[in-house]
């Protein structure tokens, strides 16, 4: 089962930063981004949709750990990647003055790091399962359960998605200044949700 899902979201993932790369200016144009900011919506886009296999690896290893009762080893990495996510900001866009390709780049190069650090440490754990390449392989009935039983949480967090897409086209469509001011606010209410414990809804990649 864990072989096939792996499968699953690994090509799903593909897909989906293919089409991001490919169709930044149009999502960036969906988004309503202001003028002055769009070739910096769409670099951002661009960077972030290409890392979608890392995030979706991440989110997966995150599951594993859970699955096992251990919700403390995904929280740890998420806070050592936030960490660097911010040294990344501050590194690449305060010093090198990379703008938004840079902050982009320090968010996947964030999630990345958390990635191989949950790596390392589910390989010291003692699993009650083993995963070998002969799992990796495309089993239909398995993939057709596991879309069966992950399509109604699917379906909310797409809602959920679609929802923000909505209220960023409207924020981005009354200016620069407005929807800047949206941003700050959405990453001190993640920062927030982090303190406490609870899991933030990250947008396009972002902590």
């Amino acid at each position: 089962m864990i072989g096939a899902s792996l499968l699953l979201f690994a090509v799903i993932a593909i897909v989906l930063s293919v089409l991001l790369v490919l169709f930044a200016p149009e999502a960036a144009r969906i988004m309503q981004a202001p003028a002055e900011a769009f070739d910096n919506t769409v670099s951002y886009v661009r960077i972030c949709g290409g890392g979608t296999l890392v995030l979706t690896f991440y989110n997966l290893i995150s599951c594993i750990f859970r699955g096992l009762g251990d919700s403390t080893t995904p929280l740890v990495t998420a806070a050592i990647a936030c960490v660097f996510n911010i040294f990344g900001d501050l590194l690449l866009v305060g010093i090198f003055h990379m703008g938004c390709a840079g902050a982009a780049i320090a968010t996947v190069a964030a999630q990345l790091l958390s990635v191989v650090i949950s790596i390392l440490l589910i390989r010291k754990k003692s699993l009650p399962f083993r995963v070998t390449r002969k799992d990796l392989r495309w089993n239909s009935v398995l993939i057709k359960n596991v879309i069966f039983l992950g399509a109604p949480i699917a379906l909310q967090d797409l809602l959920v998605g679609i929802s923000f897409l909505i209220i960023l086209s409207i924020v981005n469509s009354l200016g620069v200044l407005v929807s800047a001011g949206v941003g700050v606010a959405e990453k001190v209410c993640a920062f927030i949700k982090f303190l406490l414990g609870l899991k933030p809804r990250p947008f396009m990649g972002r902590f």
